[in-house]
């Protein structure tokens, strides 16, 4: 009969769990070439895209591998409102090489260009 190391009065200790870095997915890749292009920090970039910085960190580092359409379609454009550098058209690339289809049109605030075209 097997008994495990509690029964002998001994605590069980917890084998600590190294997380694995993996290379980042290609989209992420982009991401972070785009962000150094940007020359903003991974917390910055974090906090301007309204991502808790250690999530974004995971994701840099390969730990966190799957992240979702939305999740990429914030952070490509939190670069397109920070840098001029950044347009829709590099959101779109970063969903294609996440093979994401591209992504809609960004809504419009009060200050988009059509609303005041017209005013007199």
């Amino acid at each position: 009969m097997f008994r495990n190391k509690s029964d002998h009065g001994r605590s069980m200790k917890r084998k600590k769990v190294k997380q694995k870095y993996q290379k980042p997915i290609k989209a992420i890749q982009l991401l972070i070439d785009k962000r150094k292009k940007a020359k903003l920090t991974t917390n910055g970039f974090a906090e301007r895209a309204s991502l808790d910085p250690k999530n974004y960190w995971r994701l840099e580092k390969g730990v966190a591998r799957n992240p979702g359409r939305d999740t990429l379609i914030t952070l490509a454009r939190a670069l397109v409102r920070y840098s001029k550098l950044f347009t829709e058209k590099d959101v779109d690339e970063v969903l294609a090489a996440a093979d994401f289809p591209p992504a809609p049109e960004p809504e419009c605030s009060h200050h988009c260009d059509h609303h005041t075209r017209y005013r007199w």
